[in-house]
């Protein structure tokens, strides 16, 4: 993720913009709830954004909120992925096996044959776990019609398991070159006696041992402050695991972002204003707004990265008082810096810089300041 994307490619979203045909041939909606389904987007917001734990199961409950999380949640999730997974660098090779840790309607597995059609004839086995089936049936049924093949057919092989997180994980001790998880992580609370790190810890060492040698751990999650501190958790787990962040951290150091001073968290934004069309209009109707997307992310593995002299982009734009050009905030091994001259640099740029002896601390945040490298 060194060159950042600023939207998905136009072959990506000539794919979403048809994915209503898909959703409306794998899953009839009935008029009754064509009718509704803005207030039932509505609805399941409010839901999703005031509760937390134990929701997974409930959102599948009824053919009203069902709808609304298909036609609504999945396909800008789907957006958010299909803009960032391209960026990755995820060696997949026939014959592999990736565990999709609370897979709902089968998001990751979606969203990666949408942003990787290098993989789509790789021979490649999913095990998509949730505690829930309904979805990930759901899910597998989209999929097949998304990607044209028979039920069972195919050369990605999907097996859907109902347990839980933790059972995934010790079930599969050993066997996975990739284990990953999208929007699910940030459902975990932690159990009773236990703090929200020992919790973290705790999956990381089970992500880990899952993992063969060479595998690799891959979670999104939303671009909140919550979903950045339980990435940042995960990685410092993962870290106590021998395992190193290829992206989005550009340094294997402490994760700045869960200093108790930090005003911010990790996150990226792009615009939603290439999603499709029928997903805008469907937005407008249940009055949500949706300028940007965000997500925070990790992906680590066991290699050994070199890690130059860069910092990853974080911020909006931000005016210091003195200067012509915006400045960024951006993470580095350093900690947090004030990345000036960085107007022009996306959300989520790796950025090459050169560090003074004594770099500056700005007053403002306690930011240290660089510029970019003029090589």
């Amino acid at each position: 993720m060194s060159t950042v994307l600023l939207f998905p490619t136009a072959k990506i979203r000539d794919t979403l913009e048809g994915y209503e045909k898909v959703l409306n041939k794998a899953l009839p909606i009935k008029a009754a709830h064509k009718r509704d389904l803005p207030y039932a987007v509505a609805d399941l917001s409010r839901t999703l954004t005031n509760e937390r734990g134990g929701m997974r199961a409930n959102y599948w409950s009824t053919p009203r909120t069902l709808s609304a999380y298909i036609r609504f949640f999945l396909p800008w999730n789907l957006y958010r992925l299909s803009w960032l997974l391209p960026q990755l660098h995820i060696p997949l090779k026939n014959g592999d096996t990736i565990l999709d840790l609370g897979s709902g309607p089968l998001t990751f597995v979606q969203a990666l044959w949408l942003s990787r059609p290098d993989l789509r004839n790789k021979d490649l086995t999913f095990i998509c776990t949730d505690v829930a089936k309904k979805p990930m049936e759901h899910g597998r049924r989209i999929f097949e019609v998304m990607a044209g093949v028979e039920p069972g057919q195919g050369p990605w092989k999907i097996k859907l398991v109902r347990e839980t997180l933790e059972k995934s994980l010790r079930h599969n001790h050993g066997r996975m070159a990739l284990v990953t998880g999208a929007n699910v992580l940030n459902e975990l609370s932690a159990n009773r006696g236990q703090t929200m790190e020992d919790r973290f810890f705790d999956l990381a060492h089970n992500m880990a041992s899952a993992c063969k040698e060479d595998g690799s751990v891959l979670f999104v999650e939303p671009g909140t402050r919550l979903g950045g501190k339980i990435i940042g958790l995960t990685r410092e787990g993962l870290l106590e695991e021998g395992y190193r962040p290829l992206a989005p951290c550009p340094h294997d150091v402490e994760c700045p972002m869960l200093d108790r001073s930090a005003t911010s968290w990790c996150h990226f934004n792009m615009t939603a204003d290439h999603a499709p069309k029928w997903l805008r209009d469907l937005t407008q109707r249940a009055r949500m707004n949706r300028k940007n997307v965000s997500l925070s992310f990790l992906l680590a593995t066991k290699a050994d990265p070199e890690y130059a002299e860069n910092v990853r982009v974080l911020s909006d734009p931000v005016i210091i008082p003195g200067r012509q050009q915006k400045a960024r905030y951006a993470c580095s091994n350093k900690g947090i810096a004030l990345l000036h001259e960085a107007e022009n640099f996306e959300s989520g740029s790796l950025v090459n810089v050169e560090w003074p002896d004594k770099p500056r601390v700005d007053a403002k945040s306690g930011a240290l300041e660089v510029f970019p490298s003029r090589r």
